[in-house]
């Protein structure tokens, strides 16, 4: 029986090796986007200005996100 069970276990345990995952470097874009939307979403109930600067930071998170993404992709 026990031998049964040490057979099984080497079958578990020498599969192949995983390989290491490659984890992207952190970067500000994420908290810029969120930002953005706060002060788009916020402006939206007190002035147009505050709409203004929100889409701004919006659009340069989103940019600077995509672009990170893209630049990620080919190397």
């Amino acid at each position: 029986m026990s031998e049964q069970n040490e057979e099984r276990d080497k079958e578990i345990v020498g599969g192949a090796k995983p390989l290491p995952e490659r984890l992207p470097p952190p970067t500000v874009w994420p908290a810029t986007l969120a930002l953005g939307a706060t002060l788009l979403a916020f402006g939206v109930v007190t002035s147009w200005i505050m709409s203004a600067v929100g889409l701004g930071l919006f659009l340069l998170g989103a940019g600077g996100w995509f672009e990170d993404l893209r630049h990620d992709q080919f190397e």
